[in-house]
This record gives structure tokens, sequence and C-alpha cells, in this order.
């Protein structure tokens, strides 16, 4: 098939498909000997660049030339950049290249990628989405939508062991993020009156910078002090190469600490050898206010549906073979948690999302066909078996003027609250805010409120500002309505706000031409300086 589902994750990215019998599969990394491939680009000189574990072997020499993590700065502002021989990558550009990476292991299996899913933390916002769906498309990929990773995961499972009526609780830790999904499993009719498996998200909740990176670079630290005491030195005497080499065990140290009790290192610590051991009870100490970080987001994800009662606990992510978090979530839900393709089940979930969504468009009478006992679905019987239903992730909606009392307040009016069912539509009429106007500014925002208005952080001038830390209000970009001569302040201009899995899409008209404005600027670079109050929209025509 040529359709295929992408684990774009934080250390580790993994691809796969629909196999002849419609069971996802994962591709075979055959260079790394592994079923993924490290989100790690190594740029050796100015014609060569490598990803994958070859290029992580390097961060303990040249570490200067190598990027790691950069999903925790895709689509975040201001934008992050690294220069290497004179050029200047991004954080899609350089996710971009691991996204080739996934591309090329296909290609040299005699496959060929017409389609694409690619995963997001469900707690991404507008922007990160939309740079991640850039960067598969600067990869050469058609990205037919973007997917939460937990919803992957839970349509994964899913797929392998149907429970009617059933409420799963994701908890997903990866290597950069953690996101909490409770999710409803049960039967309905489609549009076609067929029953399949409907997967609803109920709530979610997380953390896009909380991940096992935050758990290496305590490792880390602890490493470093254990060298530091051996040695008789300070943490500033310790060199490059040491701390390189420290980094480079910390990953070692973490795959043996989940299946031992203590680990033994050997680090070269400024040209002498030293052996530490670490014990995994002095780990979970270090690092038990993460595991309390993630539990909170558990309780409070749970708080959003009190009359929840949790059936399944999925354990989803790379991180959660440590046992600290086996043994957390087992305290809280006993006898509920599995583990279900940790490395694989969003990649797998994607991949079937994906045929899922080919099938509607090339097959959209399909008809589901139940199997049982050891039978195996052909790919349109698997496919046509689900629907999903997902929700926003942020509240959105447009900055106007409110003329409430005479006074002229700059507020955001949310149109589409957090935790709407997607595809979200609204639609609502305003007005210029004085005649013969010749321009709009309109302004989309983005936040975690779920009050109908706020007033978004402003400067001295009445200019909203980039974000809200009070409210977490994001500006997302701007519209520009080019309205004619002599339009008058009366004249009614319609404003849509669209959200689905792969972002925003504004469009405003005016009611009187007709006219259709679409273009909307996303980055702070393209908005035009210009920010005066009378490019404004008003909510009322009085």
């Amino acid at each position: 098939m040529s359709t295929y589902g992408i684990d774009l994750g934080t250390t580790y990215s993994c691809i796969a498909r629909l196999d002849s019998n419609g069971n996802p599969e994962v591709i075979r990394n055959n260079e790394d000997d592994s079923n993924t491939v490290a989100s790690v680009v190594f740029f050796e000189n100015e014609t060569n660049v490598v990803v994958g574990q070859a290029a992580k072997e390097n961060v303990e020499t040249d570490g200067d030339r190598v990027v790691q993590f950069v999903k925790r700065e895709i689509g975040k502002l201001p934008v992050r950049t690294y220069e290497f021989d004179g050029k200047t990558y991004t954080p899609v550009e350089i996710s971009a290249l691991i996204l080739t990476r996934l591309k090329n292991l296909v290609e040299a299996q005699g496959g060929k990628i017409e389609d694409a899913v690619i995963t997001v933390p469900a707690y991404f916002g507008l922007e990160e989405r939309a740079a991640t769906k850039q960067a598969g498309e600067l990869a050469g990929l058609n990205v037919l939508s973007l997917i939460n990773e937990p919803t992957a995961a839970a349509l994964s499972y899913c797929a392998r062991q149907f429970q009617e009526d059933r409420t799963i609780l994701v908890y997903d830790l990866g290597g950069g993020t953690f996101d909490v999904t409770i999710i409803k499993m049960s039967m309905a009719q489609n549009d076609s009156g067929r029953d399949v498996q409907k997967i609803t998200v109920l709530a979610t909740g997380g953390d896009d910078k909380l991940g096992g990176k935050d758990w290496d670079e305590k490792l880390f630290n602890h490493i470093l002090h254990a060298c530091c005491d051996d040695n008789g030195l300070m943490p500033e005497e310790i060199s490059a190469e040491t701390r390189q080499d420290i980094f480079s065990k910390v990953e070692e140290a973490k795959r043996k600490l989940s299946k031992k009790q203590s680990a033994k290192l050997r680090i070269d610590v400024n040209g002498s050898r030293t052996e530490i051991v670490i014990k995994r009870s002095d780990f979970e100490q270090m690092t038990s206010d993460l595991v309390a970080k993630t539990m909170n987001f558990v309780d409070a994800t749970l708080e959003q549906v009190p009359d929840a009662a949790i059936d399944t606990v999925l354990l989803v992510g790379g991180s959660t073979y440590m046992p600290m978090i086996i043994n957390a979530v087992e305290s809280k839900f006993p006898g509920k948690v599995q583990q279900h393709d940790p490395d694989q089940a969003v990649a797998k979930g994607a991949a079937i999302y994906a045929s899922m969504l080919v099938e509607e468009v090339d097959n959209p009478s399909a008809q589901g066909t139940e199997t049982s006992g050891d039978e195996t679905p052909h790919a349109e019987q698997l496919t046509s078996k689900f629907t999903v239903e997902d929700q926003t992730p942020r509240s959105f909606g447009p900055g106007v003027v409110d003329m409430n009392g005479g006074k002229q307040t700059y507020v955001l009016e949310n149109f589409i609250k957090i935790g709407e069912k997607m595809p979200a539509v609204f639609t609502k009429t305003y007005y210029p805010l004085e005649d013969n106007q010749e321009l709009v500014r309109l302004r989309a925002f983005e936040n975690r409120s779920t009050d109908d208005t706020l007033i978004p952080c402003v400067d001295e001038d009445g200019n909203p500002q980039a974000t809200d830390p009070a409210h977490n209000v994001k500006l997302l970009g701007e519209l520009v309505v080019n309205l004619p001569p002599n339009t008058s302040r009366d004249t009614p201009i319609k404003v849509t706000f669209k959200v689905d899995a792969s972002g925003v899409h504004v469009e405003a008209v005016n009611t009187k031409t007709n006219e259709v404005f679409e273009t909307f600027l996303r980055t702070e670079s393209e908005i035009d300086v210009e920010r005066s109050a009378v490019h404004q929209l008003r909510i009322s025509s009085d």
C-alpha cells in the first residue's frame, strides 16, 4: 500500500502501513537494526547530513554539529535557528530531514509513499500542528491529516482487541512530550447506517515540554556529580568530552535500570576511567517530582469527565518502560493497566487512520465485514470498522472591538471552545469600525480558556501582543480584508473559523461584494507592523 502513518517523535520516530491482510506493520529500519529511527540529525559537512542512530553516535565527539529534541522547538515563537556550514535551518527543516529519512526507509525496500498521516501530541496548538504539516510537505509527503498521538494509540489498540463500551485512559509519555487522554470506545452507526466501532475523545491534558528528556537531564546531573565526587572535582572542571561521554551513557543507564536494580557505568573523566553505580531507588527518588507531575495531569484530566469510569489504561511511549511509571499508574488504576506496543502503537494507529481517510475518498460506500477468532481482516474491512471523533486542543476566535457603552474595548471572542468535536465550524458577522475604512486586520487567537470573551494582552497603543501568560492567549496571525472605496460602517463582514486536526482555517466575506479573503498570515514576520486601531472589526452595527 502507498498510505503510511508516521509517529514523528522527540527522541525516536516510526513509520507504519497496513499490510495486504489489513494488519498494521512497522517498516523495519534495517540499517540500525531497529523498528525506529533516532530523531537526531548530524551535519557532518556541507554535503553530508546524517539522520538516525549514526547521527546520535556523534553526540559524544561532535555535539555542536548534532541537533536533537527538535520536536520541542517546532512551531514555537520566536523561531529557533541552527546554522551549519553557512546555511541556516529551522525546526521545520530539521523535522523534514527526519521525515525524509523515514520516507527513504520505505523506498529502499521497494515501497512508495503517496499519502501520509503524521501524529502530534494532543496538547499541540495550531502553530505546532501547522509546522508539523509543513515539515511533512517539505519532505515531499502528501499529508492527508494529522492525528493526536493518544487517539492513534487507542485506534491501534481497538483494532487488535475489540471491547464494546469501554472507557480508556491513554497515558502517553514520550521522549519530549506528555499527553493524558480519556477515550470512549463504543458501537455506533455511521452515515451509511453501518455498525462501526466509534472512538470518541472525552478529555485531554498534558504538557508538550515534559517527557523522557527530563528524566535524562536529572540522571545526567546525578552522574556528573558522582564523577565529581569520585575525582575531587567541581562541575565546572569537567571537560566537554567527559560531559559528552556522560550524556551518551544516560540512555544506556535508563534501559538498564528498567530491567535491573542497579546500573554500572564506566565514564572517562578528564582522561581517567571512573566506575559509577546507580541504584534504581536513587533514580526513582531524584525523578519522583516528574512522576508526580504526570499524575497531576491525570487527575486534572479525570476532573473534566467526573462521571467517567476508567476500564483500561494504555501506557504508550518509550518512557513508560520505566518501572516507576508502571508502578505509579498501576497504584492509581490497579488491574487496569496495559502496555500496548509503547514504541509502535502510535505509528500503527496513524497507518489505520490514513487508510481510513483514503478509503473514504476512494470507496465511500464500502461495507465493513466483521471477523472473529483468528481470522485476519482485509485492509478495507479493518479501516471501515472505525470512526474517530476527536476534540479541539484549544479555544479559538478573532480579536474585535466591543462598542458596549460607547467605549471601545479590544476583546477576543472565543468562537470555538476547547474540547469541542472536530471539525468545528463557527461563523459570525462583524462590521468595520469606521466609514470609509480601507482594510481590516482580522487577528486570530488561540487560548486555553472556556470564557466567551477575553481581553488579550495589548501594548501601550492597544495593539495585541503575541502571547498572554494569564490566559495562555497566543496570536496566530491575521487576515487582511481589503475594503472598496466608500465602504460604510454598516457593511456586514462574515467571519468563519474552522478547526480540524491539521489546524485552523479563517475566512472573511464582504457580504456586499461577495469578496472572499482566505490568505492567513501565520508568523510575526509576515504581519504588517502597522496595527492602527482603525483597522479593526467591531461586534455590532449600532
